[in-house]
């Protein structure tokens, strides 16, 4: 549902999409069936066809549209239970006894499974991840959902990777005075690389895995609250890219309310898991 004014009307993907199709319906069937419009006619065509295209749009890239539409008509979506997600679409809000809660979602995606690295390189992972989260000083939660990964397409990435490592590290030692460090730096992509390919074929199967981030703040007002929770969002962004070299982006629009609906349900197949993300 969405606050506008006095009233609440509903304003997420789906209706969109739905109302932009009916729309265009109504327009095509007014076209065909109705008589004396005349040039009325032309004008209802032209609206199906680009209701029709709406509704694409709509379908295919709502998740950035939804976003920038309520940021334009400065409407809130009010969720069931008295969660707000105001128009900037970056947060979810509740007033609890005049106590304001802010929550933002972060999200990274780890491209490479520990099922397949080097055991080294494993514990070190383990004393960066300890060394991210103990340097934070306020709560907050982290969810780390796991799938089998398509098993020929991974090993056909990490040779692909391999590959242009090898490229790489070829083409520095070709120089006249090549740089020690780089071509060591390469040396050690290329060995990573064997030992994931090498791991594949004895069997082991190889883990895709993301993460989300969830943390949330208080504040006396919605808009304190929401500054208060952005600084913890940009603390952790800053501790985790650091420590552990992986980008963390703040999620918006469709792909925070996902989030948010992950804290009940996850999707139950690894098919629907990698299709919403």
């Amino acid at each position: 549902m969405v606050s506008l004014g006095g009233f609440s009307v509903g304003l997420n993907e789906k209706t969109l999409t739905a109302a932009s199709l009916a729309i265009a319906l109504v327009c095509l069937l007014l076209s065909m069936t109705s008589t004396g419009l005349g040039s009325l006619k032309i004008v209802a065509i032209l609206a199906s066809i680009l209701f029709a295209a709406v509704d694409l749009l709509i379908y295919k890239w709502g998740y950035v549209i939804l976003p920038y539409l309520t940021k334009i008509l400065k409407v809130s979506e009010i969720r069931a239970g008295g969660f707000e997600v105001p128009p900037s679409q970056d947060v979810i809000i509740k007033n609890v006894g005049g106590i304001y809660y802010a929550t933002l979602f972060l999200y990274t995606r780890f491209y490479e499974s520990a099922a397949v690295g080097v055991e080294e390189q494993q514990v070190s992972y383990m004393e960066l991840w300890e060394r991210a989260i103990s340097s934070v000083n306020f709560p907050f939660k982290f969810c780390i959902i796991t799938y089998i990964e398509d098993i020929l397409k991974f090993r056909e990435d990490v040779e692909t990777s391999r590959a242009a490592a090898q490229m790489k590290l070829g083409r520095e030692r070709e120089k006249p005075r090549p740089d020690p460090i780089t071509i060591d730096k390469w040396e050690r992509d290329v060995a990573r690389q064997n030992e994931m390919l090498a791991r594949l074929s004895s069997g082991e199967k190889p883990l895709g895995t993301l993460m989300y981030i969830m943390t949330s703040a208080v504040g006396v007002s919605a808009d304190a609250a929401i500054v208060a929770v952005k600084a913890q969002a940009n603390e952790l962004k800053a501790n985790f890219s650091n420590t552990l070299n992986v980008e963390i982006t703040n999620l918006s629009g469709e792909d925070m309310k996902k989030c948010f609906e992950w804290e009940i349900a996850i999707p139950p197949a690894p098919k629907d898991l990698k299709a919403s993300i």
